[in-house]
């Protein structure tokens, strides 16, 4: 046995990765790669539910994680249409905001127009009863100060005459 160069017999391991990958290639489904295959640009294949590698990562005996990439990309799938939920329940929450911020500015504009017209009217009243007021205790005033003939009755009465005008003498006015 000199002369002979013996081979070595795969260890069986490697056999059963083998024979795996050649049951995956012939009766397997083709799935959305894996991470590795990817890379490769390989199709990746897998054989149902029975196994959890493809075909390319059995063969050489490495982590497949390509069952994993469905499942996140499902995660992922399902964590955006929840964020699209509450993106769309936020946009209607903030329009209900807006609409009421909207209602609220025109109340608080329409309460500050009224209360501008109702200070202008009451200004506008003090200032003439302030006017009456003050004429009429200027009036009280020099009356009670004996200031009788003070009054200007032609300014306040007009040119209206209260009396026919009298003639000098008496007794032609009572008809003697």
């Amino acid at each position: 046995m000199s002369g002979r160069v013996s081979k070595s017999k795969p260890h069986p391991k490697t056999l059963e990765a083998v024979k795996l990958s050649e049951y995956i290639v012939r009766f397997g489904d083709e799935i959305m790669p894996c991470s590795r295959c990817f890379r490769k640009g390989l199709s990746c294949q897998v054989k149902g539910d029975q196994s959890h590698r493809c075909q390319n990562c059995t063969e050489a005996k490495v982590v497949c994680d390509g069952s994993g990439v469905a499942s996140y990309l499902e995660k992922n799938m399902k964590a955006r249409v929840k964020l699209e939920k509450e993106e769309e329940q936020a946009e209607k929450a903030l329009e209900a905001a807006m609409a009421k911020l909207a209602r609220i500015r025109s109340q608080k504009r329409l309460l500050k127009k009224k209360g501008d017209e109702l200070f202008a009217r009451g200004m506008q009243s003090q200032e003439e009863s302030g006017e009456l007021q003050d004429e009429s205790v200027v009036i009280s005033n020099a009356q009670s100060l004996g200031a009788v003939d003070m009054i200007d009755w032609n300014s306040i009465l007009g040119d209206v005459p209260f009396f026919e005008p009298v003639d000098e003498n008496p007794s032609e006015v009572a008809g003697h």
